[in-house]
């Protein structure tokens, strides 16, 4: 039987494992030196963490002794609050750490509280913005354009008091947030989000090779660039069209080593903001690798929004919840394309979407990715064994991946 790279994949490394164990057998043989990932196969999984933390201060975010870094979590996973606190013990031998942990918010893109907005930019930054009496509205994502531009300048005038650095260890994403944005857009911080966080990431895509992820997404970027639109199909029906027009594929690269840079850790994707109003099709999202979904459900898609949910009734009611209290959720938000050598799927959202030769689709917020959906809601769902074709503007077209489901290089 033959199995591609994808199959390997859904295996869920076994099959790697065993190649593994046939090559060791083989360079036993003969006296070649140890590849990079065989030495690091040899550290015990403390010695492995350690590392990948020493190089999230030291690589990822590039900091220095002199700085400031906020280190926070929340409450709401108490193995993932452990971690931040071990990340920010083993971080004081870079920097200068604040360490703080703030009730949940429950979803990704929801402001944290005003006592972390405190801890990041300072007291006076907080009295300035209360004076202007917009901090409810800020915190509840319905300032107005204008009203936003005045916190911005706050921020600006007063960037000294921010810190240099933040490390988001808590279980829900802050990255698609007015907090983010004010902290790298305005005050130039280094931004690294790491929500729902599984602490074995230590060893699989914390431990990539950066330099090696952060080439392979950016030459990605650069085949991609003039893209006007994406045709998406998988084996198990999915099949939408995305307008891509005018739009810019952000690279997350995991290196946030320059001022202003923000992302997701573990990094390793490409993405960008589908125009809105025009995605149609269906998606059939799986069971396994998407959190909560426990049968195969079929989104219908139109007018850029998920217009019909169909199977896993649990899970479609409390996304209809959602739906209804913030209309704007259904909004086809962010097409990904995962670049990430060591990330496994199985682990969580985070991690599976950055699997290399995988792609994923979001819905919710798309406002930090160049479009205009502004919700405090932003859930991702991976898809399998995909063919994605890129129509370009000069009439060319790209297939992404090739016959045997391998992202193209």
């Amino acid at each position: 039987m033959s199995l591609t790279r994808r199959d390997m994949l859904k295996k869920g490394g076994g099959i790697l494992v065993a190649l593994g164990v046939g090559c060791e057998f083989l360079s036993s043989c003969a006296p070649l030196p140890p590849r990079r990932d065989e030495r690091e196969l040899r550290l015990s999984p403390g010695e492995q963490r350690d590392r990948a933390i020493d190089n999230l201060f030291r690589m990822n975010l590039a900091v220095r002794k002199n700085e400031r870094v906020l280190v926070f979590t929340d409450d709401q996973n108490p193995v993932v609050a452990r971690e931040a606190q071990y990340v920010a013990r083993r971080g004081a031998a870079f920097g200068e750490i604040i360490f703080f942990t703030h009730p949940k918010t429950g979803l990704s893109a929801a402001e944290p509280p005003k006592e972390l907005w405190e801890k990041a930019f300072g007291k006076r930054i907080l009295e300035q913005i209360e004076k202007k009496d917009v901090m409810k509205r800020l915190l509840q994502k319905t300032l107005k354009d204008e009203e936003f531009e005045t916190v911005k300048e706050i921020v600006r005038t007063n960037r000294t008091d921010v810190v240099d650095v933040v490390i988001a260890l808590a279980w829900t994403s802050t990255l698609h947030t007015n907090f983010r944005k004010l902290l790298t857009d305005s005050a130039e911080a280094r931004f690294a989000s790491l929500p729902a966080f599984n602490p074995n990431m230590w060893q699989t895509a914390m431990a990539a090779n950066w330099e090696q992820v952060a080439q392979r997404t950016i030459a990605l970027k650069n085949k991609l660039s003039q893209a006007l639109s994406a045709q998406i199909k998988t084996p198990n029906g999915t099949d939408l069209f995305l307008d891509l027009r005018d739009r810019t594929f952000s690279a997350d690269t995991g290196l946030l080593d320059k001022p202003g840079r923000s992302g997701n850790l573990p990094a390793g994707e490409l993405s960008m903001a589908p125009v809105e109003g025009r995605s149609r099709g269906k998606m059939v999202i799986e069971p396994g690798i998407n959190p909560g979904v426990k049968e195969p459900m079929i989104f219908e898609i139109r007018d850029g929004r998920v217009t019909k949910m169909t199977g896993g009734v649990g899970y479609a009611s409390w996304l209809e919840s959602i739906f209804y209290k913030y209309p704007q959720a259904r909004t086809i938000a962010e097409f990904g394309v995962g670049t990430n050598e060591r990330a496994k799927i199985g682990t969580s959202v985070l991690e599976s979407e950055k699997v290399l030769d995988t792609i994923h689709i979001a819905i919710g917020d798309n406002s930090t990715l160049g479009g205009r959906t502004v919700v405090p809601f932003h859930l991702v769902f991976i898809l399998e064994n995909p063919t994605v074709e890129i129509m370009f503007s000069d009439g060319r077209t790209l297939h992404l991946f090739n016959k045997e489901g391998a992202l193209l290089s």
